[in-house]
């Protein structure tokens, strides 16, 4: 009998063991959009555009409401989504690094500078999960630096299809910023193919789902949809620009539907977090509702410049049609990913972002935390409800953004010390991260 027990007990291990090291540490992909506004999706208000699978996407999985990227334009957030910091606090690439047509355009264009190279000294999300035995993929977008040098597959990713630009134009695949040549990468050699750029980035994406389909990956999707250049699927169809908008958010509402599909047939949607969110707020045709209650557009520090749409998707994990008033931000991507990977982050490496798992399986909130905001010489802080926007030393506006989400009225004068103290909060964040 005892040795029947044992055996049994035997058993039950070799059993747990087996099951143990069949476990397989979850997919990640990421979804992000170019310039894509608050109010421009069906699932957010938007009744003048059908977005049929991002809509599906929010009621299979959780919205957010009040999501930020962490910058008011393109590099700054990119900057900050990989590295989990506040982008001011990334290490300055210096002139002698960059070629010199592109230390004179950085030079031109300071509130950009992360566009011409992110160092080398920063820890990036891409590198820790690989570390921890992940595969993984930037398919779209970099804007992260234009010499080689700073080529994303020296920054963690092992694969890359796409453009190193802030965008090309969707047809020819050439540059709008930068050199303005060819600018279309097939890892790391430029290589130029017929396709409209989003239906390309999408066959990319589900061709690197269907590959790596047994073993763990991370697909960072980095469309260019809807930044301008604002054009359709035909290059011959002369429309409207607001025409041409529509049909981008459309191709991109489909693209998201693509990937979804992909993850379904190989059988992996159980296991892979899904992430869809904008790189910051809108920059839209005229007479298009971009933003919808909110004021202020690309590169504002209204709420219409960095509150965007993030849902997030993990059947059987996160609730279907659930939605999230918790406040967070582009930079809280790093230490989610890290923590549900296993990776490992460097010892006494500064992170300020903030792991969003509890607040996806609805078993916790963000600690309160003050957030800040800055480009150019202007800049804002939230503190709880309340958000302070000001321009160089001087505070411009506080708003309940709770109450008020369109930021219409100002309480700046009634406030006083409260006004003091967020601005105080301000300038000790500006030593801290060395954005002086």
């Amino acid at each position: 009998m005892r040795r029947f027990f044992l055996q049994l007990w035997v058993g039950a291990l070799i059993v747990c063991a087996l099951a143990k090291a069949e476990e397989r540490q979850p997919n990640i992909v990421l979804i992000l959009a170019d310039d894509l506004g608050y109010g421009s999706l069906g699932c957010y208000g938007n009744s003048g555009i059908k977005t049929p699978h991002i809509d599906r996407l929010a009621a299979s999985g959780m919205k957010f409401t009040d999501f930020h990227s962490n910058g008011a334009m393109c590099t700054p957030t990119r900057a900050s989504l990989l590295t989990g910091r506040y982008q001011q606090r990334c290490a300055w690439v210096p002139d002698e690094e960059l070629s010199p047509v592109f230390r004179t355009q950085r030079q031109e264009n300071p509130v950009q500078r992360w566009a011409w190279g992110l160092s080398s000294q920063e820890v990036t999300l891409p590198a820790l999960l690989r570390g921890a035995g992940y595969r993984t993929a930037l398919i779209g977008k970099w804007h992260l630096g234009y010499d080689r040098k700073f080529h994303p597959m020296n920054h963690g990713f092992d694969a890359f299809r796409g453009f190193i630009g802030g965008n090309v134009d969707y047809h020819t695949h050439i540059a709008g910023y930068g050199t303005k040549e060819l600018d279309w990468w097939q890892d790391r050699e430029i290589r130029n193919e017929e396709g409209y750029s989003t239906d390309l980035l999408t066959k990319y994406a589900c061709e690197f789902i269907a590959q790596n389909k047994r073993k763990p990956f991370f697909l960072f999707l980095s469309h260019e949809a809807p930044h301008n250049p604002w054009q359709g699927r035909d290059p011959d169809k002369k429309k409207p620009a607001i025409e041409n908008y529509k049909e981008m958010i459309a191709v991109l509402d489909e693209s998201v539907g693509a990937v979804v599909e992909t993850l379904r047939t190989h059988d992996l949607e159980t296991n892979t977090l899904v992430l869809f969110c904008s790189d910051n707020g809108p920059q839209a045709p005229k007479g298009f509702a971009a933003n919808g209650p909110l004021q202020g557009m690309k590169g504002s520090m209204w709420e219409g410049g960095h509150r965007v749409p993030m849902i997030a998707r993990w059947p059987g994990v996160i609730g279907a049609a659930t939605t999230s008033d918790v406040v967070a931000l582009t930079m809280d991507f790093l230490p989610t990913f890290t923590k549900l990977a296993g990776a490992t982050i460097p010892p006494g490496h500064v992170i300020d972002g903030a792991d969003l798992m509890p607040v996806f399986k609805r078993e916790g909130r963000i600690a309160d935390r003050v957030i800040h905001w800055k480009h150019g010489d202007a800049w804002a802080v939230r503190q709880g409800p309340w958000k302070l926007i000001g321009q160089g030393t001087k505070a411009k506006a506080l708003v309940h953004v709770i109450d008020d989400p369109g930021e219409k009225t100002n309480r700046i004068q009634e406030n006083p010390d409260r006004v003091s103290s967020m601005q105080t909060l301000h300038e000790q964040w500006l030593a801290e991260v060395g954005a002086r």
